[in-house]
């Protein structure tokens, strides 16, 4: 018998979860995002109308006489979920298509609702309890209702979700079909087996005894689901947030539930058992550091269960490349999986447009094979066919978001500033759009503080570390500050960060350095607005920077500013040889 939860909705992370995002190294920046959790659902942000407006969902639930974790789709109508408070939701039973999991569910049973709108790329994690089923008015269907108590409430990252548009059937039918071919069987059929390979989409269910379930979403091209057996599927884990509620159930508790929907068909496999991450990944997906290995105990077919049909109107962009399936039907030389980034080019693609400032733009580009670099590096993008421009053009911009960027990432973050006669910058800030195909040529530079032991390849930071910049030089210290809380170096370096910037309006990311600094004793954020204090003086550093003679300085910005900074720091301590810029000039 296994215990009902104790403390569902732990915060900010159990052990589990942590030592997950220990083994990931990305410790530093969960942390930074446990701030998204909330305890209940906020009405305000239109939690509530999200919730009943999905005719699609998916929970998973425990059974706690045996300890099984079941994953169940929930196929609904509009107004079918609904969020009765902050803190309670209710389900109509007409949408929960899985007996087993009515069956299973009583007062105390953990859950994990996951309302998904796949159209739109949304969705919101909701774990809690159930509190049992009640007699309620769905529609104008009388039925019992799932009443659920919110614990914890989290918005999921986009990334991954394959876009579909739902088609609800023309003649109004139920959303269930409570008639359908039904087989329960231990193993994967031959047919099941190519059931699940075509999939493009799995939802897993995991839990941890004494916390709660969690129920979540992977996607990805199809064939990134594999059987390797008849009774064991295994698929890689992408890079995501770096907080690991799924990774981190594994880590205490292997038991999970996996289910694979059909769009076209709405026909399901759900499927319970055991499951392990696969830490030592050996690089067989591309895209991933690890791979999670499902061990099947038993599993339950369903043909026809749902009314409910989809047309799927565009992968992820963020989809790494399947090797054996996509590079077959592309004979680019930039999409061979053997390609080393610093040898030869590879395809990037634009998925992701956020407007900083009224200067300054990221842009975030995916490529199919991940690449490891050190936070402050800059990478080389070549661009065609430019108006006005030549047949080839080639900018390079510093990686300003550095997560993951230790162990490879496929993810290349590019904060590109608006110049005046910028030929490609300005073509990037008015023209650029979802889709654009441009040739990472590499990544290179020395401009980072963050180094590697050579023997045990943990990340190294110097004790003291200052961070000069002005303008758009901001980006590779700011690459180093995030690196430095990605991988969890707080504690072993006291980080001095100045930058100069000319007007208040135009302080790229000033919210996160003031939070960063709020938060962590040992960083210290300082801007000179010049058309308000003037320029940065020499008598100003030396009041700024402690012990200068052990600092370790990095400057960038215009050349003037980097040759006047130098001269400034070498004059009040630190030694020449410790000061660090880096000027793109080519």
């Amino acid at each position: 018998m296994f215990n009902k939860p104790s403390n569902t909705g732990q915060f900010p992370y159990h052990q589990g979860e942590l030592a997950a995002q220990n083994k990931a190294g990305t410790r530093g920046a969960a942390s930074e995002l446990a701030a998204g959790k909330r305890r209940v659902l906020n009405f305000l942000a239109n939690h509530d109308a999200f919730l009943a407006a999905q005719s699609f969902a998916a929970m998973s639930i425990v059974d706690l006489s045996t300890g099984s974790v079941w994953l169940t789709p929930l196929f609904a109508k509009a107004g079918d979920l609904s969020a009765v408070t902050e803190n309670e939701i209710v389900i109509s039973s007409h949408s929960i298509p899985d007996n087993d999991v009515l069956n299973a569910v009583e007062s105390g049973t953990p859950f994990s609702l996951l309302g998904i709108d796949l159209n739109r790329r949304i969705r919101h994690r909701i774990n809690g309890v159930a509190l049992g089923f009640e007699d309620s008015q769905f529609e104008e269907n009388n039925d019992r209702g799932l009443h659920l108590q919110v614990n914890e409430y989290t918005p999921n990252c986009p990334k991954y979700i394959n876009r579909r548009e739902i088609i609800l059937d023309a003649n109004n039918a139920e959303s269930i079909n409570r008639k359908a071919k039904r087989e329960e069987r231990t193993s994967l059929t031959e047919e099941d087996q190519g059931f699940i390979q075509a999939m493009d989409t799995l939802w897993i269910g995991s839990y941890a005894p004494d916390i709660g379930a969690d129920c979540n979403h992977r996607g990805g091209k199809p064939g990134f689901i594999r059987v390797t057996s008849p009774t064991t599927i295994e698929w890689p884990e992408y890079r995501g947030n770096g907080m690991f509620f799924t990774s981190g159930n594994l880590e205490v508790n292997d038991r999970a539930g996996v289910t694979v929907v059909d769009f076209e068909t709405g026909s399901m496999i759900q499927m319970t058992g055991r499951a392990l991450v696969d830490w030592e990944h050996d690089g067989r997906y591309e895209g991933a550091s690890r791979a999670i290995v499902f061990h099947i105990e038993r599993l339950v077919r369903t043909d026809n269960v749902t009314s409910h049909r989809w047309k799927r109107l565009d992968y992820s962009p963020y989809n790494p490349t399947i090797l054996g399936k996509d590079s077959a039907n592309n004979d680019s030389a930039i999409d061979d999986p053997s390609i080393n980034c610093n040898e030869r080019p590879i395809k990037a693609t634009l998925v992701k447009i956020v407007e900083e400032t009224e200067t300054v733009k990221t842009f975030r580009f995916v490529v199919s094979h991940r690449i490891a670099f050190l936070p402050g590096q800059y990478a080389s993008f070549e661009f065609n066919n430019i108006p006005g421009g030549a047949a080839s053009e080639v900018r390079t911009w510093t990686l300003s978001e550095t997560p993951n960027s230790l162990n490879g990432d496929n993810t290349l973050d590019i904060s590109v500033k608006r110049v005046p006669n910028g030929l490609v910058t300005n073509w990037l800030h008015d023209h650029a759009e979802l889709g654009l195909e441009v040739v990472l040529k590499g990544i290179q530079g020395e401009m980072t503080a963050i180094t590697l032991d050579t023997d045990t390849k943990t990340p190294l930071v110097p004790e003291q570390l200052l961070l000069l910049s002005a303008g758009i030089g901001i980006t590779p210290n700011l690459a180093m500050v995030r690196g430095i809380g990605s991988f969890s170096l707080q504690d072993k370096t006291k980080v001095t960060m100045i930058h100069v910037e000319r007007y208040q309006r135009l302080l790229l990311s000033h919210h996160e350095l003031v939070r960063r600094s709020n938060n962590y004793p040992n960083f210290s954020y300082t801007n000179i607005i010049t058309s308000e204090q003037g320029r940065l003086t020499k008598a100003q550093l030396e009041a700024l920077v402690p012990n200068p003679k052990d600092q370790q300085a990095y400057v960038c910005g215009p050349a003037s500013f980097m040759e006047q900074m130098t001269e400034y720091l070498a004059s009040i301590g630190v030694p020449v040889t410790n000061i660090h810029t880096e000027a793109f000039d080519f």
